[in-house]
């Protein structure tokens, strides 16, 4: 309860302090409720009862206006299914006046049923209630686990047959989608209302839990043998679908299987085990059979958990690994919860069995409750949007003679890498193979596969070939970049906590730089080169950012900085180049490439140096900054060539990636002063003149932006793996490509993300266009080609190597922008010049933002 702050002097009772989400405090409230049931301790029980009361909002529904932002069917789920346990185990009971207890459940019930549909994916709840917020056209399991725990879970308790209905139609549904699979018990997080029969694969404890439970209450409701028989096979079938969950040496340690062993668990997926472990220990009172098997499984997991409690500043805190013996560095509300409910878990049959209307229940109902909202899904809110993703890389400067001389050139260029790329898939499909240096090369464009590359096979397509020799020479072997396995997860474990929300929202870090380069604009309406300007602008950021000293490029750059920046730009050219070669020619020597190389290692070993002296109390220079990425990684003691290679790394996609971006970003908006109009009306909406992370993050239309920008110009437009084993992807063989096709050991495959983004059967025959209209979710009927599922949508790739920093760069484009428009009036196109892309490690425009001037006009 250290991490609660709803009963300290100005708090919310019932919500947790952020960046927690309001479904996870009402899981804590039903915590509570289990902490009192299993120990008979009431020094929590007020607590518990002033939140779950304050946050039922003016319907008595668990709709509170200020949660309709972000609220989905299964954040209600989780604060009806803690009252109705309080209902169950006879909970002190509200005070005469106030919402009771059975009553609120069976309100969240009443309004969730209304909001089942039949029109897209034969019935179901979305993800989401209100049509403005993101996973709107997304139908997720833990949505149905809710309604469905509840309908049986309230069946049971009032012995009303319609709740069993309900109950009876869930699962149906979810076995006729095959997000439940009936053979094997597996439950699958979900699948977008676009194309119902493609299932996202990823499986969660809370899903089995809620299932569980709520199969234990419909046979514990059963009328008949048969319906009881029916429902005790669902439970033992569900009983070894959660096998999954459970690793060790003997299988009985709980894990999140999928996220925990790739070290991806967000800060809701860290609470999941929690409910796992409090719903198994439940369905043993109403499936008492169930408890052999059960209770070793929590034993072990209890002894587990508790090895991990050693933590923080009082030794007493738990990790989110439990198979690991030791505490993992993890901490937060979720980890608390899940070792206190698997340790209580395993008391319960010490533990009364939940009541019943007839049976010493005592909790009031109301068959009728919710009606005010059944139905809702509007309101007169402003909508709300996730920040989306962003990239792209440097190019070299021309001047303005060779600029027309070379577009010609270029043109043809651009045109043998990216729109060969669209030209082939038009002839041969989505899967096609091509010799190339006489070596055979699998390119696709399929989104299956990959998904599959990146994501469900990751393990099979390592960083190989192409991509790395094309990194190689400019990051070092340690690379994130570089890496594949064991070193691979140790780069990433030491540099994600380094993008945290803590570091991602604060917006001093770039302020700075942002003011400098709105300042070396003219406000006279003169043309200049903005790519140039953001390509200072984040190499002072990102520097500042990374080392603590920023080049200061827009101000007064040293001639160190000035020579790093150059090696840095020459380094990244020439190494993909080389890449280009083939392996065999790679490896010629490029005295030059070398000689660049060392000076920007030796620039950072520099500051590298100086952080380890300032740490050792030796002094140093004065910080640009009080936070510095590279002091958060000396923490870890690092070598000193490892911490360079990550340095590099990230400077590489905080810089280019970022810079060009915006370049198009800006690009789009000078072509479509429409767009610009509207985007200036939602900033000067905004009454502060610096906005905070939360206004930008919540700001829909200029997410969306950014969003439709990097659809059309992908910051990585090409990738590419190679296959360590003989394997096989889902899509590509057969006559049509329709089928799997098999992949022989040592085969490179490479993938156009420019071409997936633009694919029409996706996007829509308008994909081409830019149009951030097309991501509204309140605008999507009108549209005959709704957004796609994530899988298309790969800006800053996908899977367990999703860029760490992608939350940083979307943050440090929505400010520029933001920072940008309230500066100046309108932006305009000063070039008439074909749309032209270069590609090295990163894409970029040609000839400083694709030849493209900008002219601004001052307000």
């Amino acid at each position: 309860m250290s991490f609660y702050t709803g009963n300290d002097l100005g708090g919310v009772p019932g919500l947790l302090p952020k960046p927690y989400y309001w479904w996870e405090a009402g899981a804590l409230m039903g915590s509570l409720v289990d902490y009192w049931y299993y120990t008979g301790d009431t020094r929590w029980n007020d607590v518990a009862e002033e939140g779950l009361l304050f946050q039922v909002g003016p319907n008595n529904d668990y709709m509170p206006p200020n949660q309709t932002m972000t609220e989905g069917n299964d954040d209600q789920g989780f604060w009806g299914m803690a009252v109705l346990t309080a209902a169950e185990n006879n909970f002190q009971n509200p005070p005469a006046g106030k919402p009771q207890w059975l009553a609120l459940a069976q309100a969240v019930f009443n309004t969730q049923a209304a909001r089942w549909e039949n029109q897209d994916c034969g019935g179901g709840l979305r993800w989401q209630i209100f049509p403005w917020n993101n996973g709107y056209n997304y139908k997720n399991s833990i949505s149905q686990a809710c309604f469905f725990n509840i309908a049986a879970r309230l069946a049971r308790y009032t012995g009303n047959q319609s709740y069993a209905d309900w109950a009876d139609r869930t699962w149906d549904w979810m076995v006729a989608t095959q997000l439940l699979d009936s053979r094997t018990y597996s439950i699958y997080d979900g699948m977008h209302v676009e194309d119902c029969s493609v299932i996202t694969p990823y499986q969660w404890t809370y899903n089995a839990g809620a299932f569980l439970l709520g199969a234990a209450a419909m046979y514990n409701y059963s009328t008949s043998p048969a319906q009881a028989e029916t429902w005790r096979k669902r439970i033992d079938g569900l009983l070894n679908g959660t096998q999954v969950f459970f690793t060790g040496n003997d299988k009985n340690i709980m894990t999140e299987v999928a996220c925990e062993p790739v070290d991806l668990c967000d800060l809701d997926q860290q609470s999941f085990k929690a409910y796992l472990s409090r719903w198994m220990a439940a369905t043993t009172k109403w499936a008492p059979w169930t408890y052999n098997r059960v209770k070793p499984l929590l034993e072990s997991s209890a002894i587990a958990a508790v090895s991990t409690c050693t933590g923080g500043g009082n030794g007493r805190m738990c990790g989110l690994k439990w198979n690991t013996g030791k505490w993992d560095n993890n901490t937060g509300v979720g980890q608390q919860m899940a070792a206190m409910e698997v340790v209580l878990a395993n008391t319960i049959q010490h533990s009364p069995s939940p009541v019943t209307d007839w049976d010493g229940g005592t909790s009031v109902g109301d068959p009728g409750a919710g009606g005010a909202d059944v139905g809702r899904k509007d309101r007169a809110f402003p909508p709300i949007s996730t920040a989306e993703r962003a990239g792209a890389e440097t190019a070299p400067r021309m001047g303005s003679r060779s600029r027309a001389a070379g577009r010609a050139l270029h043109a043809l260029r651009n045109h043998t890498l990216l729109d060969l790329y669209s030209s082939r898939f038009a002839s041969c499909g989505t899967t096609y193979s091509t010799l190339l240096l006489g070596k055979w090369l699998l390119v696709t464009n399929e989104a299956e596969n990959i998904k599959t590359i990146l994501g469900t096979k990751m393990e099979d397509w390592p960083i190989d070939g192409p991509r790395l020799l094309s990194t190689l020479p400019v990051l070092g072997p340690d690379s994130i970049f570089n890496s594949n396995g064991e070193p691979w997860h140790r780069a990433r474990s030491m540099l994600k906590p380094s993008f945290v929300r803590d570091q991602v929202a604060d917006l001093h870090c770039f302020d700075r730089h942002i003011r400098n380069m709105l300042a070396a604009i003219s406000a006279e309406g003169t043309t200049f080169d903005i790519q140039g300007l953001l390509l200072d602008m984040t190499m002072d950021s990102s520097t500042d950012f990374l080392l603590g000293y920023s080049t200061n490029l827009l101000t007064k750059a040293s001639p160190e900085a000035q020579k790093f920046v150059r090696d840095f730009e020459y380094a990244g050219r020439e190494s993909a180049k080389k890449a280009r070669l083939g392996p065999i020619l790679y490896h010629l020597p490029h005295r030059k490439l070398q000689k660049a190389v060392q000076g920007l290692r030796e620039y950072v070993r520099f500051y590298l140096e100086r952080a380890v002296a300032e740490k050792e109390g030796e002094g140093g220079g004065v910080r640009d900054r009080s936070y510095v990425f590279l002091d958060e990684l000396l923490k870890a003691e690092p070598p000193e060539e490892y911490t360079v290679d990550q340095i590099l790394s990230i400077l590489i996609a905080g810089r280019d990636t970022t810079a060009t971006a915006m370049s198009s970003v800006f690009y789009f908006l000078a072509r479509n002063p429409r767009v610009v109009e509207k985007l200036r009306e939602e900033i000067g909406s905004v009454g502060e003149e610096t906005p905070t992370w939360e206004q930008l993050k919540h700001m829909k239309y200029l997410n969306n932006v950014i969003k439709e920008a990097l659809r059309l110009f992908s910051p990585v437009a090409t990738n590419s793996r190679m296959a360590n084993k003989e394997t096989i992807l889902p899509r590509g063989g057969g006559k049509d490509g329709s089928q799997p096709i098999l992949i022989a050991k040592g085969t490179p495959v490479r993938w156009s993300s420019h071409g997936l983004h633009r694919n029409k059967d996706v996007f829509g025959p308008d994909a081409d266009e830019f149009r951030p209209e097309r991501w509204e979710s309140d605008l999507r009927a009108r549209y005959r080609y709704p957004p796609p599922p994530p899988k298309s949508y790969i800006p800053f790739s996908g899977g367990p190597r999703i860029c760490l920093g992608q939350q940083f760069a979307l943050t440090q484009i929505a400010y520029t922008l933001f920072k940008f428009f309230r500066t100046f009036r309108a932006i305009e196109a000063r070039d008439s010049g074909p749309y032209l892309l270069q590609t090295n490690l990163t894409t970029s425009f040609p000839y400083g933002c694709l030849g493209l001037h900008i002219v601004v006009i001052g307000n």
